[in-house]
């Protein structure tokens, strides 16, 4: 009897017109952060470790056989640098690659075998301006691969990774400040962040890493797995130590990837972070894999792939710095005109998207919006992305504590 009174007030209230949906604007702004810069599905990172001052020649010449150059051979012909320009950045403009490099003198992996030509990437002019001029390129950043790459060994089996031979914490940072030394000395500013040689460390690797003051750290290589066997946390950029250094994964293989493992990643706005080498040949003769001039047609195959997909190509200290000032920021206050952020993170002013429905405030002859930040200084043109029909813009903010007020603007 109950629902039968139930159904005749909703069959009475609808033939007068009470359950009609309101057609009212909302009363205040709707603000959503982004997950990833410019409301992007992934970061695309490509990591080429063991950048260095060196190269090698398994037959002796005084210069470096095919694929023997690991960075000494600077610009030059035939040096890996104008390999990468010529196979795959002209062709993909959007491309950027954090290069991990070894600071010091790079170690050979047997006593009997060393490299035919290795010194600190500070080593003379011609090395510093290298160097120097590919760290300050844009589409590049230098990260820390160690002062010397590890300790050789009587056969390469015996060889020890740098992190993995420390002996205490103490020994660790006493080698790190040295390599950071390097780089302060040939960029002006320490790195921002590295990886582990090898992807060996131990249990003092990870103290050693928080206490030097890195802001980002690649621990783990795990290719993305596709068979739900390894949980996704497990490809999410993490915190770890007392100052919360950020733990990215490396979750593509150069060569061996798949488009389900892409597609995978994109559909959990995960990190594409593609794992490489700067060169094939070595000194112990083994041959170093993955490897950008063995795996060039593969890696020229994935970013093809990804050119009509919704990414965002980051070095990863850009996108470290986005994901510190997405976790580390709290939206509140939210009015009418304005909104308050808290943002707590170590990263320094960094960006952040934001979808903001404006319709509360926008109308046809007022469309766009200005922004003024707590400094009370304007928000650059150049940060929005307008929505003329529904106003929901979205808007590229600079992350500081305080009041940001919002006002709407004519068309222009």
């Amino acid at each position: 009897m109950k629902h039968l009174k139930n159904s005749i007030k909703k069959i009475y209230a609808r033939s007068r017109g009470l359950l009609s949906p309101t057609e009212e604007k909302p009363k205040r702004l709707i603000i959503e952060k982004c997950r990833w810069r410019n409301d992007a599905r992934s970061p695309v990172i490509l990591m080429i470790d063991d950048l260095a001052n060196a190269w090698h020649s398994l037959t002796g010449n005084n210069t470096w056989d095919a694929g023997g150059d690991w960075g000494g051979g600077f610009s030059r012909k035939g040096s890996v640098y104008e390999f990468l320009q010529e196979h795959l950045l002209s062709g993909y403009p959007d491309v950027k690659i954090t290069f991990f490099a070894v600071a010091g003198k790079t170690s050979q992996y047997t006593h009997d075998k060393p490299f035919s030509f290795a010194e600190p990437l500070n080593f003379n002019k011609e090395s510093k301006k290298f160097f120097r001029e590919l760290n300050e390129n844009n589409r590049f950043e230098i990260a820390y691969h160690g002062y010397n790459h590890g300790t050789p060994g009587e056969t390469t089996k015996e060889f020890v990774q740098e992190w993995k031979g420390f002996k205490s914490v103490e020994e660790a940072c006493r080698q790190i400040e040295k390599g950071k030394e390097i780089f302060k000395a040939l960029f002006g500013r320490y790195p921002l962040g590295g990886k582990y040689g090898g992807w060996e460390y131990n249990t003092f690797a990870d103290e050693s890493v928080d206490r030097s003051g890195f802001l980002w750290w690649c621990r783990d290589w795990t290719p993305r797995d596709i068979r739900n066997r390894i949980g996704d946390a497990y490809y999410e950029p993490q915190f770890f130590g007392e100052n919360l250094v950020v733990a990215f994964p490396s979750t593509i293989h150069g060569f061996h990837w798949s488009k389900k493992q892409i597609d995978r990643l994109l559909e959990k706005k995960q990190v594409i972070s593609i794992e490489e080498h700067i060169a094939p040949v070595r000194p112990d003769g083994l041959i170093q894999a993955p490897n950008v001039i063995d795996d060039i047609h593969e890696l020229k195959r994935l970013f093809y792939y990804l050119r009509n997909k919704n990414v965002w190509y980051a070095t990863a200290s850009e996108a470290a710095g986005y994901f510190i000032g997405y976790s580390q920021s709290i939206i509140y206050d939210i009015k009418e005109r304005s909104f308050k952020i808290r943002y707590t993170g170590r990263s320094r002013q960094p960006d952040l998207t934001l979808s903001m429905d404006c319709s509360a405030i926008c109308a046809p002859g007022k469309p766009y919006i200005h922004i003024f930040l707590p400094n009370g200084a304007p928000l650059p043109s150049s940060h929005f992305h307008y929505d003329h029909a529904g106003y929901r813009h979205r808007v590229n903010i600079l992350l500081q504590d305080g009041e940001y007020t919002v006002q709407e603007c004519p068309n222009s």
